[in-house]
């Protein structure tokens, strides 16, 4: 069996479909990245590589969730602005506090099918899927959420290109 490489360190981007977590073989929470080409392994939890890729793109995990709040009043489950010009933005299934959380990018998603009261479809615009064990309409708010303050955002910029 081929062995797969595992990356030091990783920056979310544009490619970047979602952030899977899985424990090795010592029980450490590492990192599988599905990206449109290919997959990676990273020796990073997920949360480590959003605040990391937050870093790289000039801000924090815990900024990112503050400009949330301020901008729609809520920080439970929040979206996270990577990178407002490459349009990346990512939001978490469950609560970013357990390891077990999945990070979706909202921009790769085609649409979410159900496949029972709580557990649905993810499907990719390249044509991957992922199956996840939540209802459609729980996904689908958080990823309508997600547009919606990816909107907001894309607003206030205009809004100020517009001034000068």
């Amino acid at each position: 069996m081929e062995k797969t490489l595992l990356l030091r360190s990783y920056e979310i981007n544009t490619s970047t479909m979602a952030l899977l977590p899985f424990y090795n073989e010592y029980g450490e929470v590492q990192t599988e990245i599905l990206e449109s080409e290919k997959n990676e392994r990273v020796a990073l939890s997920p949360i480590k590589i959003i605040n990391e890729s937050c870093l790289f793109f000039g801000s924090s995990y815990e900024g990112r969730r503050e400009a949330v709040r301020r901008s729609m009043g809520y920080v439970s489950l929040s979206p996270i602005m990577i990178n407002l010009e490459l349009g990346i933005f990512f939001f978490p299934v469950e609560s970013p506090k357990n390891e077990t959380c999945i990070w979706l990018s909202q921009s790769h998603v085609q649409r979410i099918d159900s496949i029972d009261s709580d557990t649905c479809s993810v499907h990719f615009k390249n044509t991957a899927n992922l199956i996840l064990p939540q209802s459609k309409y729980a996904l689908e708010a958080k990823l309508f959420r997600t547009a919606q303050y990816r909107y907001i955002l894309s607003e206030r910029v205009n809004e100020r290109m517009m001034r000068y």
